[in-house]
């Protein structure tokens, strides 16, 4: 049983090390977006909303409609860009950006209120951040309770091993124990084989 089960073991511990390995990798990748990767996104977009306006614009659509925000930064990323008004997702009501105030970055409080003024980054930054905290701890978690496992693989292959090792002994001693008791009773039968041989020569002398 010891000899079937350890092989399978065996396989056990080396998928739950691929596995550990995955997730230290993820979480290698993990930390290089963070530190790495995210912050030299904000210098792109800010070097890309001056040399393209209109197609990064479009791609801030996006985010500024998820995040209800405005600009990379804030709304002033869009002053002296080549463009017609600010784009609509701005607006906390529809068509504000008609409103030549806000275009013009001159107007009013009642005016700005209709406009999204925070910039897209901080925000996203943040959900980013809450974000690889939770696969990072969960990632962590998963790593830990694999090597766990694995140690407990290990160990119990160990055992078997060792149950292995006991029956071993425990068979050649067993033969060593037979063979013993064949060459007492082969000793014995020779006795027994002697004595009555020596009883038949004494009936013979006894009956001349």
């Amino acid at each position: 049983m010891a000899k079937r089960n350890r092989p399978l073991s065996l396989f056990v511990s080396v998928l739950w090390v691929f596995t550990v390995a995955i997730n230290l990798v993820m979480f290698t990748i993990l930390i290089l977006y963070y530190y790495v990767v995210f912050p030299q996104l904000h210098i792109f977009l800010i070097r890309s909303l001056h040399q393209s306006p209109s197609i990064t614009r479009n791609l801030l659509d996006f985010l500024q409609t998820k995040y209800t925000c405005c600009g990379i930064n804030n709304k002033d990323d869009y002053n002296n860009l080549l463009l017609d008004s600010l784009p609509s997702s701005c607006c906390r009501v529809s068509n504000c950006w008609r409103d030549t105030g806000i275009n013009n970055n001159t107007g009013l409080n009642t005016t700005m209120s209709l406009m999204h003024t925070d910039g897209c980054y901080p925000i996203v930054n943040k959900y980013i951040t809450f974000e690889c905290l939770v696969i990072g701890g969960i990632t962590g978690l998963c790593a830990l309770l694999q090597i766990l496992a694995i140690t407990f693989m290990c160990i119990l292959n160990q055992r078997y091993q060792k149950s292995d090792d006991n029956q071993k002994f425990v068979i050649s001693h067993i033969g060593i124990d037979s063979s013993f008791n064949e060459n007492i009773n082969n000793n014995n039968n020779n006795n027994i084989q002697g004595s009555s041989n020596t009883i038949e020569e004494i009936v013979e002398v006894t009956q001349i």
